[in-house]
């Protein structure tokens, strides 16, 4: 008895129980619960079983929990935890993955550690649904009582942008008309309609968001540029608005995320490998010119900052000649042509950069047959030129540079290649249909059977949930694609084809040895790209789709 008195008195009080190895597995938990309120919300967005993710996900938190209490020792147990929670989410990343991909998940995560962090400072927000609106000045707006002054306006904002920032979109242009105003936006190149307004509301509705932008809304002639923010579903946006007058009423393009536009770069457009290390071979071995093209709106100015990018700012001299700057590049000297400049102007213009030698010149338009020459003349010195043009293929641009230079042998002396992109959207990763493919319908596309027998298209059906209810896709908002993917076809100029154009030779000549350079064209390509799953058949037609080509001269003489 006196012994067990003596054990007792020497074991402090409630020593058995360490309060700090606690709080490790409570942050843990804490945490682990909160994502498995996420995964059960995402699991329905991601169209996977959410009743037995849940029951998955629950379970390895028992698991986790039984390992913790269970095995011997302290640190033993915690890792054990730890390692279950990896497990647990782990798998249901790897899930989603197999089904709608993990590309849509930065936000979301951003998000979600702003929850875990967010102290609770003040700040406006708009109401429940509503876009939240920050002026210029970084002031946020409140939604205002219905009474205010400016309510209706607001309102009328809403209404705009709503459904174009819901559906991810890259522009808002409120449109004047006979009617009234019509506020569309387009979202991956494709345009689609959205409100109506009187009159009144459209003319009331681009003087608040010029408010908004910092510019003067009693001004309605004059073009104004300027910015303000959106928050939307958590995803914050950078709004650039350009009012601009005319006979039918004041008009307002709003483009979203602009700066974000142009920051690509070219691993990321979509060039397959074999053409990657073409570029790469083209930019180390400087000297000649370089033609970028592409239709109307398919890309051109992305393509062309995103190979100027390819080189190396730091240890290359690269100046730019541009009729507008869309994108500030670091270590770039941007020479802008003023607004209304003529050809004339941008022949002086390319004759002054050259004079500078830098290492690489951009020109991001081409008008006058002076600058071609004065390129021309730069290149031979072992300096490399980009030409930025719109053309529908690489036989097309190259039909446009032979015609502004006017002298096929000047025009083919210092040229080394060719490239044509377009921009086709990618299928929606969580609601596309896959279909058996007509093999009539292959043969005709020159399409392998064997590689092409399983294909994938935009649904023509809505979405159902489990009780048959018609319910929107989160991913993609119903429009069935989302995002874009480029497509190129690129054309090597060496001495046989010099030769070929040079002596008056045809079209077929030229895409002869196009095939003999192993080159594949923009169809065939784009096709490799629907074999994938990546996108449809239709929106290759749709995007290829192309008036016919100009007649390649068969003679020099009608060059010069």
């Amino acid at each position: 008895m006196l012994n067990m008195a003596l054990l007792a008195a020497t074991v402090a009080p409630g020593g058995y129980i360490n309060g700090w190895k606690a709080i490790p597995l409570l942050v843990l938990l804490w945490i682990w619960a909160r994502l498995l309120t996420w995964i059960d919300k995402d699991s329905e967005v991601a169209h996977l079983p959410r009743t037995a993710v849940n029951s998955g996900m629950l379970a390895g938190l028992v698991v986790g929990l039984a390992m913790f209490f269970l095995l011997p020792g302290f640190l033993l147990g915690l890792a054990a935890f730890v390692a279950m929670f990896a497990i647990d989410i782990g798998v249901y990343l790897f899930l989603r993955h197999q089904r709608v991909g993990l590309g849509d998940l930065n936000d979301q995560l951003r998000a979600f550690f702003r929850s875990i962090f967010n102290r609770g400072g003040k700040e406006v927000k708009a109401a429940t649904g509503d876009v939240q609106l920050v002026m210029k000045s970084g002031a946020p707006v409140g939604a205002p009582a219905t009474d205010a002054p400016e309510a209706a306006a607001y309102l009328l904002s809403q209404k705009i942008l709503t459904e174009p920032l819901r559906k991810s979109a890259q522009m808002i242009d409120l449109v004047p008309g006979e009617g009234g105003y019509q506020s569309r936006f387009a979202k991956d190149g494709v345009t689609y309609p959205s409100a109506t307004l009187t009159r009144e509301d459209g003319g009331a509705t681009i003087e608040y968001l010029k408010y908004l932008a910092g510019l003067n809304p009693t001004e309605k002639r004059k073009p104004q540029t300027g910015m303000f923010k959106t928050v939307y579903n958590g995803t914050r946006r950078e709004m650039t608005l350009t009012s601009s007058g005319s006979s039918a009423g004041e008009r307002a393009v709003i483009q979203i995320n602009l700066k974000e536009k142009h920051d690509i770069r070219v691993e990321q457009l979509g060039f397959a490998d074999d053409q990657l290390e073409q570029i790469s071979a083209l930019v180390a071995d400087p000297g000649g010119i370089v033609l970028l093209s592409t239709p109307p709106a398919q890309g051109l100015t992305t393509l062309f900052y995103a190979v100027l990018r390819k080189h190396d700012a730091f240890l290359e001299h690269i100046q730019t000649i541009e009729k507008e700057i869309a994108w500030d590049m670091e270590g770039v000297t941007q020479n802008a042509l003023p607004p209304g400049s003529t050809p004339a102007d941008e022949a002086k213009q390319v004759e002054w950069t050259a004079s500078q030698e830098p290492d690489v010149v951009g020109l991001s338009k081409i008008e006058d047959p002076s600058s071609a020459k004065t390129l021309i003349k730069f290149a031979s010195g072992g300096k490399r030129v980009y030409v930025a043009m719109r053309a529908s293929s690489t036989f097309s641009a190259l039909d446009q540079w032979r015609k502004l230079v006017g002298d096929d042998k000047a025009a083919m002396s210092q040229l080394r290649m060719v490239v044509n992109g377009r921009l086709l959207r990618r299928l929606c990763v969580a609601c596309k249909v896959q279909y058996a493919a007509d093999p009539e319908r292959l043969r005709k596309l020159n399409m392998s059977q064997d590689r092409a027998a399983s294909l994938f298209q935009a649904r023509t059906q809505p979405l159902r949930d489990q009780k048959g209810n018609p319910v929107v896709c989160e991913f993609c908002q119903d429009i069935r694609y989302n995002g874009r993917i480029g497509v190129f076809e690129m054309f090597g100029i060496d001495d046989d084809v010099r030769n070929i154009v040079i002596g008056g030779g045809t079209q077929n000549q030229l895409k002869a040895l196009f095939r003999k350079q192993r080159r594949r064209y923009m169809q065939e390509r784009a096709l490799a790209i629907v074999e994938t799953g990546e996108t449809s058949v239709e929106e290759v037609l749709r995007v290829l789709k192309e008036p016919p080509p100009s007649r390649t001269s068969s003679s020099a003489s009608a060059r010069k």
